[in-house]
């Protein structure tokens, strides 16, 4: 199973001053969303912030070229996805559900939302109770079989820039000592910092992803019988860069970083998983230990 995510996109409404961006803001993401909608892969994610101040404009603007390409897309909120309208409004746009699980033969998919709805003076990831108690049954339920989930933001202490403030899941949530709970492989997949990082925590592996106007790739993380790995696409060539920092320029709410966004090792990692074999084996000797 391929699955292809992207970071921050940050799509803009032309607000009065930035009109002259027009050209460059259409070329710059029918570009792109195309070049990513072409690399082979089973599902396409997008690891929230997709709009950057969450207007309808902005949400009908980007899903009109996500949806003629008709690739099986989910959209995980961001807060800036959530600014311009109350949440609810922004999934009947986007049509899109808040969180979910997704099971498949390889692995089992955890999508969650971290934003605060319309809070435009705090920025960071929360979880609220229902999530928590949800995401605990997953973590569960999911037994040794790996769990990928995908989030807005990280959880603390893990990648780059998240023991900033409001650059995590909020401490008093306690999504870590939920993750603890997973008897198999975690990888946990976010956004919101802007910079590539990877951070390996006991089962877990953290992976996030710069915001795509600073760096035009896609990460691919496939998951075999063997092994999950994660690696790094370029998407990009000289006018998209041109462009993209084009629009990071003009639009408001969002910064360019213009520094080195995470090293190789940043890009790529390899999980290795048990064999089948391997972990009935491991049941078989703990039943009998129980017994």
């Amino acid at each position: 199973m391929k699955i292809a995510v992207i970071g921050d996109l940050h799509y803009p409404a032309l607000n009065d001053g930035i009109e002259h961006i027009a050209e460059a803001r259409e070329a710059f993401y029918e570009t792109f969303m195309e070049r990513f909608f072409s690399v082979p892969a089973d599902l396409y994610v997008s690891i929230g912030d997709l709009t950057n101040y969450g207007k309808a404009e902005e949400l009908e603007g980007i899903y009109s070229i996500i949806r003629k390409h008709g690739k099986r897309f989910v959209h995980v909120l961001g807060n800036h996805d959530v600014y311009g309208l109350p949440r609810k409004e922004v999934l009947e746009i986007t049509q899109q559900q808040r969180f979910h699980l997704l099971e498949t033969e390889e692995a089992m998919l955890a999508f969650i939302d971290t934003t605060r709805d319309q809070d435009r003076e705090n920025c960071g990831g929360i979880l609220d109770p229902i999530q928590q108690e949800w995401l605990e049954s997953v973590v569960e339920y999911s037994e040794e079989t790996p769990l990928l989930v995908f989030a807005h933001h990280p959880v603390y202490g893990t990648t780059t820039k998240s023991e900033e403030p409001m650059h995590y899941i909020h401490p008093h949530v306690s999504i870590q000592e939920i993750l603890a709970e997973k008897q198999g492989p975690g990888l946990f997949v976010n956004g919101h910092n802007h910079f590539n990082s990877i951070a390996l925590r006991k089962r877990w592996t953290f992976l996030q992803i710069a915001a795509v106007l600073d760096e035009q790739a896609a990460r691919i993380i496939e998951v075999s019988e063997a092994m999950i790995s994660i690696n790094s696409i370029d998407l990009s060539d000289p006018v998209l860069r041109v462009q993209g920092q084009t629009i990071g320029e003009a639009i408001s709410h969002f910064r360019l970083m213009n520094c080195q966004l995470g090293t190789e090792a940043d890009l790529q990692h390899v999980i290795p998983l048990p064999s089948r074999s391997v972990v009935q084996a491991a049941k078989q000797a703990a039943a009998v230990t129980l017994k």
